[in-house]
């Protein structure tokens, strides 16, 4: 049987461990630490961005983005079309490497985040268009996150080592506990592809969750979704961050959700961030009404979730 395989499947599989030497990358993984106290450590962001700047053929994506993202915290990036929310995105997971500026995952920085340790980093991420494997059941689509954790060597799994069983018994039961903590259970043995979209979407959300990362990027999470599916996904982000830590990083081109939902929100527009804060202080803010909404909303958080 032929997999197709598209990259952003790839990237999902490269959270791996390489076997044997890696190609040669322009990563650079900066060595020195932050000084930090115990205190200190405990209000270290779990991502922050310092002058992201980034241009395709002369045209800038990005311009000096700061952005700092508190352990804890759905922080949520809005803006226009072309405001570059996704190029922001791609940076953070490695797919970009910034013309200059570092990204720093707690306390390591990087000229540009490895994609194949994004998993080793504690970070996991959706995608805009959906990166699921339509023809695997929900079940073997989850256990897909656990990839990087088979280390015991292609030998040992072939015979059944001790070694082989302990961690495929312990990557099942992660991923039956993620297909539970999502209602996802009378589906689990269904194709992925036979799926409605907003169950699609709920499935690629498990594959993301069940490493239990600590930074959980979702890109759009929302769109091509019924507003009773909204509703439901928008809870099981929440829990995402409540029940399983992770501190959350999302795209969103509904304002509803976005207010409902996210602790503080960051606002591109020409890739320039333009304001940041609280729900309420973006909302009032005239220079987002203006670049984003239009009009100031009345009626934005319709949609409180």
């Amino acid at each position: 049987m032929t997999v197709m395989v598209t990259n952003a499947e790839v990237l999902a599989l490269e959270a791996a461990p390489a076997q044997g030497k890696t190609r040669a990358t322009a990563t650079a993984d900066v060595p020195e630490r932050r000084p930090a106290q115990a205190a200190d450590r405990a209000a270290q962001p779990v991502l922050a961005l310092s002058q992201i700047a980034l241009t395709f053929g002369g045209v800038a994506a990005l311009r000096d983005v700061d952005l700092a993202v508190a352990p804890g915290e759905i922080r949520a990036v809005i803006g226009p079309n072309g405001a570059g929310k996704s190029s922001l995105l791609n940076v953070i997971s490695g797919l970009y490497r910034p013309d200059r500026g570092e990204v720093w995952l707690g306390e390591r920085a990087f000229a540009q985040v490895p994609t194949a340790r994004l998993a080793a980093h504690g970070v996991a991420r959706t995608f805009q268009n959906l990166a699921i494997f339509k023809g695997l059941s929900v079940f073997d689509n989850v256990l897909m996150g656990l990839a990087h954790r088979v280390r015991s060597g292609f030998l040992r799994q072939i015979i059944g080592s001790p070694l082989a069983r302990r961690i495929d018994a312990e990557n099942r039961a992660a991923a039956e506990d993620v297909i539970g903590f999502l209602h996802l259970g009378e589906v689990r043995e269904r194709a992925a592809g036979t799926l409605p979209y907003g169950l699609q979407k709920r499935v690629e959300l498990a594959r993301a969750l069940v490493a239990r990362p600590t930074l959980l990027l979702l890109d759009e999470p929302f769109a091509g979704v019924t507003l009773s599916e909204k509703l439901e996904l928008s809870e099981h982000v929440r829990n995402a961050r409540d029940s399983y830590g992770a501190t959350i990083v999302l795209i969103e081109h509904d304002i509803g959700v976005v207010m409902g939902l996210s602790d503080r929100i960051a606002v591109l527009d020409n890739g320039s961030k333009i304001a940041d804060g609280t729900p309420d202080e973006v909302r009032a803010d005239q220079a987002v009404i203006d670049a984003y909404l239009g009009v100031a909303h009345q009626d934005i958080t319709e949609l409180a979730v």
